[in-house]
């Protein structure tokens, strides 16, 4: 921690009171302006999103590109309105469940738990929510740099019934949660680093972390890939996509790369429903430019 970090979370801190204190729209039209400030004059991060984006989408023009990458900030700063104004449309019973819950229902009939397979996409938070006020959601979570960040966000979820556990030793917890029929939460689009396992990822190598694919073969759950969007009228959709089984499937190491490379593909199509939604901001493919690859896959 250090005086910038508190700084950045007092000024948070104050951002959230006036959201809740302004009319929903203002508290929105508020954020959106920050979102603009952040993206286009200040240029937080934009050459982050604006490298990948022009990686991934090279057929796109460059003016449609910066559509993009403008959309990308004004879906953060959406977000964040959304959660700190209490928002409505951010409430779990507003969001929609496409084709509905009988693939979540049909993976835990199995009596061995599920994983949820999703990513940073959409508002994500709202995600967690909806799963956590139907069933008992335990969600594997990366600590942030910013510990008042990390401790605010934990008390949030713990507020809607997201039980966590840190990244780092949580093979217990989410092996007891799913032999107690529990769904476990993973977020598995960002950057695994060394560790991780080279999958195609949005047309690109990119390093992923292996662990879905290595509980759910370890435990015989199915993996069932999911991702919130948010449409243009505002309504939250949260798309569940057929579950995935590991019957079958080998256990070695090409056995779980080759499963972990189904998953985000499975994860990857409700990304490419909404691009500008995804968290772009994050260097996804660090590990592989790093060690010198980043070839399109």
């Amino acid at each position: 921690m250090t005086f910038l970090d508190d700084i950045a979370f007092g000024a948070f801190g104050a951002l959230g009171r006036l959201s809740r204190a302004l009319p929903v729209a203002s508290a929105r039209g508020m954020w959106r302006g920050l979102g603009w400030l952040a993206g286009d004059v200040a240029r937080i991060r934009r050459g982050v999103v604006d490298r990948q984006l022009a990686a991934c989408y090279p057929e796109l023009p460059p003016h449609e590109r910066a559509r993009l990458a403008r959309g990308v900030y004004r879906h953060l700063a959406t977000s964040l309105a959304e959660i700190l104004a209490d928002d409505p449309r951010a409430r779990p019973a507003a969001v929609g469940v496409e084709p509905g819950w009988a693939p979540v229902e049909s993976a835990l009939a199995g009596g061995r738990g599920a994983i949820i397979a999703s990513a940073h996409l959409g508002n994500f938070e709202l995600g967690g929510r909806v799963l956590a006020a139907r069933y008992r959601l335990l969600d594997v979570v990366k600590p942030m740099r910013n510990r008042r960040f990390g401790d605010w966000l934990e008390q949030e979820r713990r507020r809607h019934g997201i039980g966590t556990v840190g990244v780092d030793g949580a093979a217990p917890a989410v092996l007891a949660h799913l032999r107690a029929g529990g769904l476990v939460s993973l977020l598995l689009d960002q950057d695994a680093g060394a560790g991780g396992v080279r999958v195609p990822f949005l047309g690109r190598e990119a390093s992923a972390w292996p662990g879905a694919a290595r509980f759910s073969l370890q435990t015989g759950c199915p993996v069932v890939p999911m991702g919130i969007v948010r449409g243009a009228d505002g309504r939250h959709v949260l798309h569940v996509g057929p579950a995935l089984s590991p019957v079958g499937r080998p256990a070695d190491e090409d056995g779980i790369r080759a499963y972990t490379a189904e998953i985000s593909a499975a994860v990857e199509v409700f990304i490419r429903l909404a691009p500008e939604q995804w968290f772009w901001v994050h260097r996804r493919w660090k590990e592989v430019e790093r060690a010198g690859g980043g070839r399109q896959a």
